[in-house]
């Protein structure tokens, strides 16, 4: 029926006091009386048909109504009641109360209106009065219609007056008619079957009671609720929609669609029947008939939220994506959880190829696609290609867009951590905004922008919060920034937590601890206690941390800070007791912390825990031993190991621990365990640039590059002198993988800046240059690089790949003939790269080199008949290297060689090679060599290779699937995997897929396009 916010009359003050009248009668079965033996024989009479054994939940709220109807009968009587309250607001408020009593005047808005219209609601002297004690007759009589409740918001400023009602009234009472004000009432008044006085109240408490007991999984009681619901001779549809969802429980799935469906009949256009029907309807399988409602529902009211995640699904399952992208939008504005946006990507998947295209078209409008496509890639977290299009849109749009191609890049710009960008940027948008709400536009558009313009403010807060970790003043304009959109409205309660962290990070305690108070005190927000607690912390209250910890837990009992800090505290004082019972509460809750298992441990030992200097030797020597081992696969080791790095983090528990055993987790390819490491340093850190270091790697592990670019970013930005150059290299390399060659440039030249020209700079800045297309600017690069005489051939090797893959044949002919000529001057009797003396030169390898060069130049650009020649001399050369112990990685070139026998067509070769990488993999598996522990994929291709010529269709297919499940290969830098991308297409070109192939190869050459993979492929089959 979904969730919805309630206030019980009889808990107002936070205490149970027992049953109403009608429902103690009711209960008995006879009329309201004071007569103690009618009551007792009603007690015995209804005794005897509820057995407590069957019915314990029955015969509890029979004795609970007879006592309390026994008490009643002994109260005093009426003359002895407090005198009646004949002052003008006390007989305004009767006159309510008569209104509220009959079931039509309670509906009727007019009647209401005459009452606030009366003489003494307007006067002076009596209208605060008037205001006071209706608010107590509502305290007891809340149950009203939507409209009613509009106009009791309007004329009694509910929501304007909201913290001047808490200090007079509950806070659970306050909170019951805000929400009512502000989402009105789901029950249809009009809806209600009954005599106009009868006790509508306490049926609308039975269904409330009904529905909490479906919910909880007490079906007898909520029978035994509908049953009393029933007797009081009052019908509402709402009551039928508990009967289906309690024979939902019951298993009795198509009584229970029947049943709402006979209701919907009846009810067409109501909301609740057609939601909870649909949600029947959906859940069983019978998805297209509740689509059909949903759209009713959206119909009715754009803006459903169930109806439009339902749609969303159904629409993009239909193939209609762009109507399941509206649906979504809808969401998006409301709120989504994390399946809900893999949903989002998928459709978003399917819409950017035609968008793609269209904007690749280069059409005049295309602009419009790409727009559209910039939304999609923020939506789905691809952030790089997002901000490469919004600034490739820039001057080609028509100024009155131009306002959200700017707010498109704002906010990508600030999801990838480029917080000073960004700042710029939301004032350029804002700048927009305001200039165009000055112009003319409807008043809901208007809107709409004054809600964009409240958005730039927080992406600056945002901005001036994270840069304020740098440089203190810049927490200063955060706050700035937060006051000028303040609004005095619960609207502001986000706000206002960001401002009471602000504070603190600025150590302006008061103030941060004032504006918790606010939010508990006027609009229960109980999340601010989590600032509370970190306030106390770092001023070293004890009795604050201790309070505070607990207000957390009694909130969110599963919120493990609170545990922790009160933890220390109770450490640090030597309160064992007291922490013993903490960590009791802690395991009863279910709360896991690597901290409190420090604090454990700590508890009896805290005067022989060892000092730094003691740990950073046991640091040392455990890196020595195991680091190197167990980045290279050996998992027993690092189950051995762990424990006792481990107990290292139990002696000194923080965040440089942590991300120590994270580096530990990561390098054993334990990526989970490592990533809650690197988020617990955070928690105790935000600005740990190691932590964030470590993050970046799991997640480019995992193949997130985006997440792994905004991790680097904030490590750059938090670490500036700590962090050493190299840094920016890996940047660079997640630029490569996500396709952005310009800014992997710029990451690569800020590494040359900090690390000066040496010949890895020069030539990391130069390959990426090249990836960029600007091919002179590499080649200079390349040849600053390797100036000397000794490094031709680096030089002849690093140039003759950036011409190749940059389709510059003859250039590479060129170098390749000069390579050639370089080769015959060292080595003794070359007259042809065919004829020559093998010795063991200091060249060897040189050879090798040539040879796979020449190879790859005839298959991407050359004729098929030569090819081969020059990958078997590659691979005979290297089979000579291997007997001379010069390498150690002949499967690599067996696979190139295999590579090439398939797109060439030659089958003898081909099956020769693969039998090789196949008694290979034999080999290695006997020896439990693990080479490939941190290149997965390429030993995928290598198994896939080796089974091209004996396996079946079938299991080629298995294998290729298994690539899903891999990491990324560490020192890759491809934003295409090509090697298994290659296959995967020769894969499907002999499966007869030739249209998937060529499209698939196309769309790799449009993101990488020197692959010489792909680029071989289209020479050849193309």
């Amino acid at each position: 029926m979904g969730s919805r916010s309630r206030f019980c009359s009889l808990c107002v003050m936070g205490v149970e006091i027992g049953m109403e009248l009608l429902e103690i009668f009711q209960v008995l079965g006879i009329e309201q009386t004071k007569d103690e033996r009618a009551i007792k024989n009603a007690y015995r009479q209804k005794l005897s048909v509820t057995n407590p054994e069957d019915n314990p939940e029955g015969f509890k709220r029979l004795r609970s109504a007879y006592e309390e109807a026994c008490a009643y009968a002994r109260t005093q009587e009426e003359k002895d009641a407090p005198h009646k309250d004949t002052t003008p607001s006390g007989l305004w408020v009767e006159k309510a109360a008569e209104i509220y009593g009959n079931i039509e005047s309670r509906q009727d808005v007019e009647k209401w209106r005459a009452l606030f219209s009366e003489d003494v609601f307007l006067s002076l002297e009596e209208e605060e009065n008037c205001r006071f004690k209706l608010f107590y007759f509502l305290m007891d009589h809340f149950r009203l219609p939507g409209n009613v409740w509009e106009l009791l918001n309007k004329t009694l400023h509910i929501t304007e007056d909201a913290g001047k009602l808490r200090e007079r009234f509950p806070a659970d009472f306050v909170r019951y008619i805000l929400s009512k004000c502000e989402r009105g009432e789901e029950i249809n008044f009009s809806q209600f079957e009954g005599e106009k006085n009868a006790p509508y109240d306490l049926y609308l408490q039975y269904y409330d009671r009904c529905w909490q007991a479906i919910q909880d999984g007490e079906l007898s009681q909520a029978e035994e609720y509908i049953k009393n619901a029933e007797e009081l001779h009052i019908f509402h549809p709402v009551l039928e929609i508990c009967k289906a969802n309690l024979a939902v429980k019951q298993e009795k799935i198509p009584e229970a669609i029947s049943r709402l469906l006979r209701l919907k009949e009846r009810y067409p256009k109501d909301p609740m029947i057609c939601y909870n029907t649909a949600e029947l309807l959906w859940r069983n399988e019978r998805k297209e008939e509740a689509a059909c409602v949903y759209e009713e529902l959206k119909g009715e009211n754009e803006s459903h939220y169930m109806s439009n995640v339902r749609l969303a699904q159904w629409y993009y399952e239909q193939g209609r994506f762009k109507e399941a992208k509206k649906c979504a939008e809808t969401v998006l504005s409301m709120g989504a959880d994390d399946s809900f946006m893999e949903l989002l990507s998928r459709i978003n998947g399917e819409l950017e190829k035609d968008l793609e295209e269209a904007y690749e078209g280069g059409k005049k409008d295309s602009w419009e696609a790409g727009l559209e496509l910039g939304w999609c890639f923020l939506q789905d977290g691809k952030i790089s290609a997002g901000i490469r299009l919004a600034q490739a849109l820039e001057g080609r749009i028509p100024r009155e867009r131009e306002t959200e191609r700017t707010g498109l890049l704002t906010k990508l710009l600030v999801e990838e951590a480029e917080y000073d960008q960004a700042l710029e940027h939301s004032k350029v948008w804002q700048a927009y905004l305001e200039e165009k709400i000055a112009g003319e536009e409807s008043s809901e558009e208007r809107e709409r922008d004054k809600d964009r313009i409240r958005q730039a403010y927080l992406i600056r807060i945002q901005c001036y919060r994270n840069l304020g970790f740098v440089d203190k003043e810049k927490l200063s304009l955060a706050i700035a920034e937060a006051e000028k959109i303040e609004t005095g409205t619960s609207r502001d309660i986000g706000l206002l937590l960001e401002k009471a962290q602000i504070y603190m990070e600025m150590e302006e305690y008061e103030k941060s601890l004032d504006l918790t108070r606010r939010l508990v005190e006027d609009y229960q927000v109980y999340a601010a206690y989590a600032t509370v607690l970190e306030v106390y912390r770092r001023q070293w209250n004890a009795a604050g941390v201790i309070q505070a910890g607990r207000q957390c837990i009694s909130y969110f009992p599963g919120y493990v800070r609170s545990y922790e800090h009160m933890a220390k505290v109770y450490l640090d004082l030597k309160y064992t007791d007291e922490l013993k019972k903490l960590f009791e509460e802690a395991q009863e809750n279910g709360i896991k912390s690597v901290i409190l298992d420090a604090y454990r441990y700590q508890m009896d030992r805290r005067d022989s825990l060892p000092g730094g200097d003691e740990l950073d030797e046991k640091l040392n020597a455990f890196r020595q031993k195991y680091y190197v081992k167990v980045s290279e696969g050996d998992e027993e080791l690092y189950k051995k190991s762990l424990p006792m790095l481990t107990t290292y983090l139990y002696w000194f528990p923080g965040s440089y621990m942590l991300v120590e055993r994270g580096i530990f987790h990561r390098s054993a390819h334990h990526y989970e365990e490592a990533r809650e490491d690197f988020e617990k340093a955070l928690a105790e850190s935000p600005a740990q640039p190691y932590a964030l270091n470590g993050l970046s790697f799991v997640y480019k592990y995992q193949g997130n590059y985006e997440k792994a670019l905004i991790y680097i970013k904030k490590a750059i930005l938090y670490g500036q002198k700590e962090m050493s150059p190299i840094i920016y290299v890996d940047m660079g390399n997640l630029y490569l993988l996500l396709g952005d060659y310009d800014r992997a440039a710029q990451a690569f030249l800020k590494y040359q800046e900090q690390a000066g020209k040496n010949v890895y700079s020069r030539a990391a800045l130069g390959k990426a240059l090249a990836k960029a297309g600007r091919l002179k600017e590499a080649e200079a690069l390349i040849r600053e690089a390797y100036p000397r005489k000794e490094s031709i051939f680096d030089l002849y090797h690093a140039l003759v790949s950036i011409f190749q893959e940059a389709g510059q044949r003859e250039k590479a002919d060129e170098l390749l003939e000069a390579w050639q000529k370089e080769l015959g001057k060292r080595i003794p009797g070359w007259k042809t790269p065919w004829r020559f003396k093998r010795e063991n030169q200091k060249i060897y390898g040189e050879i090798k080199n040539y040879y796979s060069k020449k190879g790859w130049q005839e298959l991407m650009y050359g004729n098929q008949k030569d090819v081969m020649k020059w990958f078997v001399r590659y691979a005979e050369e290297a089979q000579w290297l291997l007997s001379k112990g010069r390498i150690d990685d002949i499967e690599e070139v067996w696979c190139d060689v295999v590579f090439a026998a398939i797109v060439c067509g030659d089958d003898r070769q081909g099956k020769k090679y693969a039998a090789k990488l196949k008694d290979w993999l034999v080999k290695e598996e006997q020896s439990g060599a693990r080479a490939y522990y941190n290149r997965e994929k390429s030993h995928l291709q290598i198994v896939l290779l080796a089974a091209w010529y004996t396996e079946s269709m079938e299991s080629l297919e298995e294998i290729l699937d298994r690539e899903a499940e891999l990491e990324i290969c560490h020192f890759c830098t491809q934003c295409v995997c090509k090697e298994l991308e290659g296959v995967r297409i020769l894969y499907l070109l002999r499966a007869g897929r030739r249209e998937e192939a060529m499209k698939r190869l196309m769309r790799n050459l449009k993101r990488m396009p020197q692959d010489e993979y792909m680029i071989a492929i289209r020479h050849m089959k193309g």
